[in-house]
């Protein structure tokens, strides 16, 4: 299927625009990508050969396509008719925004024009909805990987957890309360969930027009959730099969760093996961990570994101001193693994696609936009690291429980600092100051919620945290919570209180 690029009608609806990108008639926003793409059908399934977002000529947006539905009714006068999901994501950002598509066509090759909407979005800065009507071009042929597709599709939606709303929760476990499951910003929610006993707890995938007729595969951006499922765990997997990796100065790692001040001589791979490299410009609480890091997250090239990463922050204090939040520590240890594993395993390899997916993703047969990475737009294709991931509820349901039981990822890294990483032996000094007890390590946040559910001794939570408002928590005794909103809100203190009713945090 061929979409043309001259639209025949195109809407526009503001909802928040921080950045006024919509008025820029050079960035088109309220246009969709021109794109050719094969689909192939299996029954009722209309699946996308390819389902990582793809780049385009367009200068605001890159696409996502994800499998949708086909049927036929009587009033269509032989036509069949089809629903697509798909999203918009942001070059070079992580914002992404779902929607869905609508034609009728006949299987010789006729088409009608598509439909398409944009109503609901993970992304703080820029929410919209988006409409319109566009031509065209359908052209049936055989595809060689037909029946693989079929087949890797099918796999998919057979490991997917078992799902049940809400509602049936408060059924299953009598006495306990849905509602202080819902996350802060309600109105901002992409989706939320529980998993406890091999069951998904979801809600529905609302959007300002109802709710998302495709939730299984609603495009959910990482932000910095990729710090803990990208960095930390493709750190713990490099330094377990090289430890030396771990104490390698970044000077040495990474020839960029190599500067006149010397400020990353003493700095290591281990001080880049931790955030605390002693380079920074103010040790108050995101103050560098708010107010200077423009230069960093505009940058599309490899050369451009790590000259800002070396040379951004001055030294204040010897590595492992002070803990300091910044993306830009993450992007350069994925720098500084990439190059290591090129020197163990040639040019070619790279830090996602030869170690992290094989290893973690691979395994639990997730869906295929875990396959990709954000990257620059360059010939080095840099992954982000620490940022840029895609998933969907399943995905990161699934991932979360096999971090928190007896998994192929927990055997995987049993012998590595993962048990620190989980927060399982105490809390790993440094913390970010503030009056929770919070704290940092290996990618991984964590919280002593030993004062919200009257534990006597410290009981740590380790969760994922992404920008806007996403959380991902691994409850104790095996269960997750997680949110997708972009509120802004982070906290999820009711639902850790509720769900110890069932899952007992408490070590006594």
């Amino acid at each position: 299927m061929t979409l043309d690029g001259n639209h025949d009608l195109t809407g526009i609806a503001i909802v928040v625009d921080t950045f006024q990108v919509s008025g820029n008639e050079q960035l088109k926003v309220a246009d969709l990508p021109a794109f050719s793409f094969e689909y192939v059908s299996d029954g009722a399934a209309l699946i996308p050969v390819k389902r990582e977002p793809q780049r385009s000529d367009h200068p605001y947006w890159e696409i996502i396509l994800e499998p949708g539905q086909v049927w036929t009714s009587t009033a269509d006068m032989g036509w069949s008719r089809a629903a697509l999901p798909f999203a918009l994501k942001e070059k070079n950002q992580n914002c992404t925004h779902n929607g869905l598509m609508t034609f009728l066509y006949k299987q010789e090759g006729s088409i009608s024009r598509v439909a398409w909407q944009i109503t609901s979005e993970t992304c703080l800065y820029l929410k919209l909805n988006l409409w319109g009507v566009v031509k065209a071009e359908y052209t049936p042929v055989p595809t060689l990987s037909t029946t693989g597709v079929a087949a890797d599709y099918r796999k998919e939606v057979a490991k997917r957890l078992q799902v049940k709303s809400f509602s049936a929760f408060e059924t299953d476990y009598p006495g306990l309360d849905a509602g202080a499951f819902r996350p802060s910003g309600i109105d901002d929610v992409s989706v939320y969930g529980l998993v406890f006993n091999g069951v998904h707890y979801r809600s529905e995938c609302p959007t300002r027009y109802g709710p998302y007729p495709f939730c299984d595969v609603l495009d959910l951006p990482s932000y910095s959730l990729a710090k803990s499922v990208f960095a930390g765990l493709a750190y713990l997997l490099l330094s377990n099969r090289w430890p030396e990796f771990a104490a390698i100065p970044v000077s040495r790692l990474v020839p960029e760093c190599r500067l006149a001040d010397q400020r990353w001589d003493e700095v290591t791979p281990a001080h880049l996961v931790n955030m605390t490299t002693g380079n920074y410009r103010s040790a108050v609480f995101n103050a560098d990570e708010d107010n200077d890091m423009g230069g960093f997250f505009v940058a599309e090239t490899h050369a451009d994101k790590l000259r800002f990463s070396c040379e951004a922050w001055p030294r204040q204090s010897p590595a492992g001193a002070q803990w300091v939040y910044h993306t830009t520590d993450t992007y350069l240890l994925g720098v500084a693994m990439n190059n290591f594993l090129k020197q163990k395993l040639g040019d070619g390899a790279d830090i996602h696609r030869d170690l992290l997916y094989p290893e973690i993703f691979e395994p639990l047969n997730l869906s295929p936009v875990l396959s990709w990475s954000q990257r620059t737009y360059d010939d080095r294709a840099q992954p982000f690291t620490g940022y840029g991931l895609i998933f969907h509820s399943d995905d990161l349901a699934r991932i979360a429980l096999a971090l928190n039981s007896v998994s192929s990822i927990s055997s995987t890294l049993a012998d590595t600092d993962f048990a620190t990483a989980m927060f399982r032996a105490g809390a790993p000094w440094p913390a970010p100051p503030g009056p929770q007890r919070l704290a940092y390590s290996l990618g991984f946040w964590g919280v002593d919620v030993s004062g919200w559910i009257g534990c006597s001794t410290a009981t740590w939570i380790p969760f994922m945290s992404g920008y806007g408002g996403i959380v991902v928590a691994l409850l104790p005794n095996g269960g997750v919570y997680y949110f997708f909103t972009d509120s802004n809100q982070h906290g999820f203190r009711k639902a850790a209180v509720e769900a110890n009713k069932v899952l007992n945090f408490c070590k006594e």
